[in-house]
């Protein structure tokens, strides 16, 4: 039966060439295969002949030595290859070894090590233009899965300075950054204005609108913190907090924010005040909508709206009654077919 020739263990032919070398006394001329060659004696053609040689080559059969091709005793060939195994195995074994004693080190001594930075604040504070611009370009640049921003206070005269800021959004969200930003509600009274925050929302950005916030904030990763230097006072410094310690504190604060805001399709769209579903919710009643479509229980609504956990049932049982229904399910299937899905969920 012959064996395979390619690229493959050619055994049969291997036999032929090393029985027909081991006649002639352990040795042969390399690459005899014409008439009275190597490929004459083994019955081979060339390219038996060649699959045969690397067979034996690869086996530790054979040697060159001089232009000639040598036999080796098959028990050498076996002790070489119990060698060259073992070593390779040694290797390995030391190579797990490194391995685990790395994994070891990054697990108990590396991480701890990073854990207790990033509960370490570091502030920093900027007064010139330049270094606070170039410290937000850094934070922009660096982030990796958000960035959330709130902006209450005026916006730039200068459109140019708008668009380079929605280049930069743009940047992050095709890494994969997620962008959400809050705006105040009055911006939608300058067309201008109201046609970037529209641009954004085009971009991919998540924008939402308030009626008032303290001060700018932005919160980038959940570690890193910008805010003003002096609230209310957007031109003149800025702190830069790191250090999830302080930062997560900061992120509550915009995600409660982000709870009581309105997406911009919702408040954008025309109507006539008690809007196309012809409810006329309250700001109130909205908020707590969307808190409830989130999962929050009463008491967690209520601690986020600063109200009575009385407030909220009072809010529901109300809204159970303009909706003719009997049960908190209903109100939710009620409002997913009256509301657009964005005014119900972040």
């Amino acid at each position: 039966m012959s064996q395979p020739t390619g690229g493959g263990r050619d055994i049969e032919s291997a036999v032929a060439i090393y029985t027909a070398v081991a006649m002639r006394g352990g040795s042969a001329r390399a690459g005899e295969s014409g008439a009275g060659g190597l490929g004459e004696m083994a019955g081979l053609d060339d390219e038996r002949l060649a699959a045969g040689l690397r067979t034996l080559t690869a086996m530790g059969l054979i040697r060159r030595v001089d232009g000639r091709i040598e036999t080796v005793d098959p028990d050498a060939a076996l002790a070489v290859a119990m060698d060259t195994y073992l070593g390779t195995a040694a290797a390995q074994l030391r190579n797990a070894a490194a391995l685990s004693e790395t994994t070891q080190a990054l697990l108990t001594v590396f991480r701890p090590v990073v854990a207790r930075l990033q509960e370490q604040v570091d502030v920093q504070h900027f007064e010139d233009p330049e270094s606070r611009q170039s410290s937000v370009a850094d934070i922009e640049a660096s982030a990796r899965e958000t960035m959330d921003s709130l902006h209450p206070g005026p916006m730039p005269p200068d459109m140019a300075v708008l668009d380079k800021a929605l280049v930069g959004d743009m940047a992050m969200i095709r890494r994969g950054v997620r962008v959400r930003a809050l705006y105040l509600r009055s911006q939608l009274r300058v067309p201008k204005y109201a046609k970037y925050l529209h641009d954004l929302s085009d971009a991919g950005v998540n924008v939402r609108l308030v009626d008032h916030a303290a001060h700018d904030l932005l919160v980038m990763d959940r570690h890193t913190v910008v805010l003003p230097g002096i609230p209310h006072e957007h031109a003149t410094s800025m702190t830069l907090v790191r250090g999830a310690v302080l930062a997560r504190s900061y992120a509550a604060l915009y995600e409660d924010y982000w709870l009581r805001a309105a997406p911009l399709s919702a408040v954008a769209r025309p109507d006539s005040g008690d809007g196309p579903d012809g409810l006329g919710l309250t700001d109130q009643e909205r908020s707590i909508i969307r808190l409830m479509a989130n999962g929050c229980s009463d008491d967690r609504i209520a601690r986020t709206l600063g109200v009575a956990r009385r407030t909220v049932q009072r809010v529901m049982t109300k809204l159970m009654e303009r909706l003719q229904v009997s049960s908190r399910f209903e109100v939710g299937l009620k409002l997913a077919q009256l509301l657009d899905p964005e005014e119900l969920w972040p």
